[in-house]
């Protein structure tokens, strides 16, 4: 039987079987009941997010993210403007130098942070030079410690 009198004919023998098309997709897992969920009311969605908006900085510094932490530093600096009498450029050196820090201040011990009063106390490492008017971090970064002498295999006693 050739394949194309086969398809071209409408006849269906018994060892042909022909499989069409749904109509419609067919999603098992997929109830209807869940695919039309509406909200029983916008405000209280309203109110969940700004819960969250006011809580998101009510945790401990090294469990905020990095976003929260920026803008923790904006007003840090912000105080710190006024502290210190500083103009735009040294606001915005000061700025940048914590953004792009940002990783090496994720401790704790780094920054003191109020997650009560949301807002950073002081930043240890942060050092402020009062002639240049200009601020330095002093970052200490660990170097990777050698393992101790370990005994010696008897190859190694044998080559020594």
């Amino acid at each position: 039987m050739d394949l194309k009198a086969v398809l071209n004919s409408n006849e269906q023998s018994e060892n042909i079987k022909v499989h069409k098309k749904p109509d419609k997709p067919v999603y098992p897992n997929i109830n209807k009941s869940n695919t039309n969920n509406n909200y029983s009311n916008k405000n209280e969605i309203d109110e969940l997010l700004e819960k969250e908006k006011q809580n998101i900085y009510h945790k401990s510094w090294n469990k905020l993210d990095n976003s929260c932490k920026n803008n923790l530093f904006k007003k840090y600096v912000s105080l710190e403007k006024e502290k210190y009498n500083l103009d735009e450029k040294e606001t915005l050196l000061l700025t940048n130098l914590l953004i792009k820090n940002i990783k090496k201040l994720n401790k704790s011990s780094e920054v003191n942070y109020n997650n009560e009063i949301c807002e950073i106390i002081k930043i240890n490492n942060l050092i402020y030079n009062e002639v240049d008017k200009s601020y330095s971090l002093n970052i200490i970064e660990k170097t990777k410690t050698t393992t101790p002498n370990r005994s010696k295999s008897r190859l190694d006693k044998f080559f020594k």
